[in-house]
């Protein structure tokens, strides 16, 4: 992959929208990404993940591309039709696990075999109401051979497989997808969307993690993204129709303040631990034009925000026992999103939860701009753009590849010119005949190419 090519991932969010343009760079066959532009905007388009104002989604997607390309100090990406890669969240989403069999073509498997099963698996679950938008395996099984993480190779006539799929309303991604076009930026159909929580993955999880087992907490404004994964696989995952906007809120409503006014006190404190404000601590918070500021005693405002934090930290915990991998993530809880911000979190997950807790931190960034470097690593609520950005250079699945180099060159020069230079992303192709499993065995024999 060529270091000059450039990717775009969007996070719309309920707060902000948040937008990455990022290039990968290669050393000894090891893949960083080195961030040139970085921008957010604030959203009032979205409620719960879900757009429900088109025009104001727009405004703010255009601005975060703007910040982000003056920081790239490339004005000029904006004169183009651009293509990104864009988040899915809100409680729409739905993951299933699903089983999908075919009888092979010989007495042993071949990669054509496991795409036939893809292809099959697509079109019986896709529907016109949901779309998938993330078709995972897990393990197959080849006539009575089970737990095969690579079945190519193995004998048998009938290839099985366990995947997690995870689907979209139809409504919501084109909703998405309109608000993106209106803004000069286009998405694919099929390989544009990511959710936001294997967004975030690919960004602050390391193979580690992920053998280990551990959940991924998501926690935006307006929903808390969960997923979980456990022996390198995912497992689980969930939405919950909870976030900081609802910390903000219960601050408004417990001290009689504007929604701005509560998120200024809640971003001011950022604190959750009481005995960090004696009775004393007093913060002065401003109203409305023409009327005095309100003087608030801070605790209360840290109890209240610790109130909602727990609850949060007591339903991720429910969401673990229900999947079943209570006692079973030793590497515990990993928070990202912007309300990770706030300090103490992490303990307060620990207490509820008690489970290891740290805050995510993006793995292999390049440092060549110091201050982006710097606000991505400090800042968890950039943690989804950026994996939208690193999804069009790593699969969520390594033994999946989106397309061959040599196809990936081919389509460089069909498109040429602006296409070509600005690296729109290269798409995974859905059809039987350009799918392509690249396998356990593939992999080691290749180095693991750039992954």
């Amino acid at each position: 992959m060529s270091d000059n090519v450039i990717f775009l991932g969007i996070d719309i969010g309920s707060t902000k929208v948040a937008a990455i343009l990022a290039k990968p760079k290669t050393h000894n066959n090891h893949t960083m990404l080195e961030v040139v532009g970085l921008g957010s905007a604030r959203n009032e388009g979205v409620y719960r993940g879900i757009i429900n104002n088109p025009v104001k989604t727009k405004e703010a997607i255009r601005q975060a591309l703007e910040i982000a390309a003056r920081k790239a100090e490339r004005p000029d990406l904006l004169n183009y039709p651009l293509t990104a890669t864009v988040n899915v969240s809100g409680t729409h989403l739905e993951t299933m696990s699903e089983t999908g069999s075919v009888t092979c073509k010989s007495a042993s498997v071949k990669g054509e075999d496991v795409a036939v099963l893809f292809e099959d698996m697509q079109q019986t679950y896709d529907s016109d109401s949901n779309q998938i938008i993330h078709l995972l395996p897990l393990k197959f099984a080849v006539g009575e051979q089970h737990e095969i993480d690579d079945p190519v190779g193995h004998i048998g006539l009938k290839l099985s497989g366990d995947f997690k799929i995870i689907t979209a309303k139809k409504t919501a991604l084109y909703q998405i997808k309109d608000s993106l076009q209106k803004a000069n930026i286009q998405v694919d159909n099929e390989d544009g969307f990511a959710a936001s929580p294997l967004a975030s993955g690919l960004a602050v999880l390391t193979e580690d993690h992920k053998n280990l087992g551990v959940v991924l907490v998501d926690i935006g404004g307006g929903t808390t993204d969960i997923a979980i994964y456990h022996e390198g696989l995912l497992r689980h995952t969930v939405v919950l129709p909870f976030g900081g906007n609802h910390i903000t809120n219960d601050i408004r409503e417990g001290c009689h303040l504007t929604q701005e006014s509560a998120e200024e006190a809640k971003t001011t404190l950022s604190e959750t631990n009481p005995n960090a404000c004696s009775l004393n601590t007093l913060l002065v918070v401003p109203t409305a034009d023409g009327i005095p500021p309100i003087e608030i005693v801070a605790r209360n405002i840290v109890l209240i925000a610790r109130a909602r934090l727990r609850e949060i930290a007591a339903l991720v915990f429910a969401e673990v026992k229900k999947a079943g991998y209570e006692h079973k993530l030793r590497a515990g809880v990993v928070l990202t999103g912007g309300t990770a911000k706030i300090n103490g979190i992490d303990s307060i997950f620990r207490e509820v939860t008690g489970m290891y807790v740290q805050i995510g931190k993006p793995q292999n960034l390049e440092r060549i701009n110091g201050p982006l470097h710097d606000s991505l690593m400090n800042d968890p609520a950039f943690a989804t753009a950026l994996g939208l950005a690193w999804s069009s250079i790593k699969p969520l699945d390594k033994r999946v590849v989106k397309r061959s180099k040599t196809e990936k060159e081919q389509e460089k020069k069909k498109t040429g010119g602006l296409w070509g230079s600005f690296g729109i992303k290269d798409l995974k192709i859905k059809d039987v005949g350009t799918f392509i499993w690249k396998g356990l065995m593939q992999d080691d024999m290749a180095g693991k190419d750039s992954y």
